[in-house]
């Protein structure tokens, strides 16, 4: 780690275990945009981000002006200027974090995409090649996970009762997933939906094959403590048996996970001083 970087000791980030010792903080993008240290993950750790999408006008201009012109023509298509605002505060924070991982400006990162569409660093010039990363979107948040262990995915996921859970899990997830969520009481019914939807689409996006990939074709296995699970795969060419979920805690009405190998990382759950 090179001088001056911020460790996993400052204030900068605190470590997270068990959903009881307190929610992820949602971060103002404009507290992120105003933070100038640089930035360094462990590589027994995953660094996660959780941010508002919401903001003023000059909010907006500030992040824009962090954007590629790819994506201001990505952010410039969206029909509403609610999802336009979402887009482009979501990814100019993504910047702004990345460079100071990287010791790089927002603008100056380019990102290579895969043929399922995940962005990966590097571009060309871009250190450090083992900064993986992954974004996600529910609503009015963001989730921002980085590692240095090899690649992570992450999903937030606003839960919603507009759904039909029970008939998209007797459709498409394995039967013991449709089980625990059939046995749940109507109340709860969407909760352990997203519960294992957020799990799912971690792996999947980890992975790199998003969900063009049956969600009957892989079970996710919770643990005991309930915030862990296992994964086994039935096929195991396009999808590994050895990812590992941990859930994030969330407030009610929210969840959020995060994917990576093996059983040796542990979420950190990033939070900044006051500026």
């Amino acid at each position: 780690m090179a001088p001056g970087q911020v460790t996993l000791q400052s204030s900068v980030v605190s470590a997270m275990s068990m959903p009881s010792e307190g929610m992820p903080p949602t971060l103002d993008p404009v507290t992120i945009l105003d933070f100038h240290e640089p930035l360094a993950v462990s590589p027994d750790t995953v660094h996660v981000w959780c941010f508002a999408l919401a903001g003023t006008p000059e909010t907006v201009a500030r992040c824009r002006a962090l954007l590629s012109q790819d994506e201001c023509h990505r952010a410039d298509r969206f029909v509403f200027e609610r999802d336009r605002v979402r887009y482009t505060i979501a990814h100019a924070v993504m910047r702004h974090l990345l460079g100071h991982y990287c010791d790089l400006t927002p603008q100056s990162l380019r990102f290579n995409v895969t043929a399922a569409g995940k962005p990966s660093l590097p571009g060309p010039g871009v250190p450090p090649a083992s900064l993986h990363f992954n974004l996600s979107h529910s609503d009015d948040r963001a989730l921002l996970g980085l590692s240095m262990s090899g690649e992570i995915g992450v999903d937030i996921e606003k839960v919603r009762t507009n759904i039909e859970a029970l008939a998209i899990s007797r459709h498409y997830f394995f039967g013991s997933e449709r089980d625990a969520i059939e046995a749940t009481s109507e109340a709860q019914r969407h909760d352990m939906f997203f519960r294992y939807w957020v799990a799912k689409e971690a792996v999947l996006k980890a992975q790199g094959i998003g969900l063009g990939f049956p969600l009957d074709r892989f079970r996710v296995d919770f643990l005991a403590d309930g915030t862990t699970a296992h994964i086994e795969s039935f096929d195991a060419v396009a999808l590994r048996n050895d990812w590992r979920v941990r859930l994030l805690p969330c407030e009610d009405g929210w969840h959020a996970a995060v994917a990576a190998r093996g059983d040796s990382w542990s979420p950190i759950v990033c939070n900044l001083p006051s500026l």
